[in-house]
């Protein structure tokens, strides 16, 4: 009885972890085509603040396919500075529980930099942050992920509901330099998705 047992709890585990790793994700983009209408914000040009110079499409690194958007900034260090891209588009998330991208700075960056979506939501274009950030390792893919589900608390100021999750306006990317480290060179993002309920 005992092994009966066992063998049950065995075959639902590996049950279980196969449908958790094959949960249904989405790809938003890849960049495989180009920049797929990302772009960086004409404000943040504006800003001293924020030190993102150009964004183009790559092929030196990817975590999905063969190419990933490469974004080249200048973080001076001594002060607060972030480099922003973003889309401008419509989505309706109410049937997904999370968004997520995964960020690559090269071996030789510096430790320190992190990264956040902020997401633009509603009739009044709601600029709404996540309420951490993702620490930047050094010649490694990180991945961003934010909880998309009622009641998420992975969102500064704002109650997730099914209003908030039907009319997202614009997704942004910052990676920011919290008056260190110093770096000047390129952020590869790639494989911006979503995962279903």
């Amino acid at each position: 009885m005992k092994k009966l047992a066992l063998l049950a709890l065995l075959t639902a585990t590996v049950f279980l972890g196969v449908m958790v790793a094959h949960a249904e994700e989405e790809v938003l983009f890849s960049f495989e085509n180009g920049l797929e209408g990302w772009d960086v914000p004409d404000w943040a040009y504006e800003k001293p603040d924020h030190v993102q110079k150009e964004i183009k499409p790559s092929d030196k690194f990817a975590s999905n396919g063969t190419k990933s958007l490469e974004m080249m900034a200048e973080f001076p260090g001594g002060s607060w500075t972030g480099a922003i891209v973003e889309i401008q588009q419509f989505f309706d998330w109410t049937n997904y529980k999370d968004l997520a991208t995964d960020i690559y700075i090269p071996a030789e960056a510096p430790k320190g930099l992190k990264a956040k979506f902020i997401l633009t939501v509603g009739d009044d274009w709601k600029w709404v942050e996540m309420s951490r950030d993702f620490a930047l390792e050094p010649g490694k893919w990180t991945t961003v992920r934010a909880d998309l589900l009622p009641g998420s608390i992975d969102w500064k100021r704002v109650q997730v509901d099914d209003n908030f999750r039907k009319d997202i306006r614009k997704v942004d990317i910052r990676v920011v330099s919290n008056s260190q480290p110093v770096y000047s060179g390129p952020i590869y993002i790639d494989n911006v998705r979503v995962t279903k309920k």
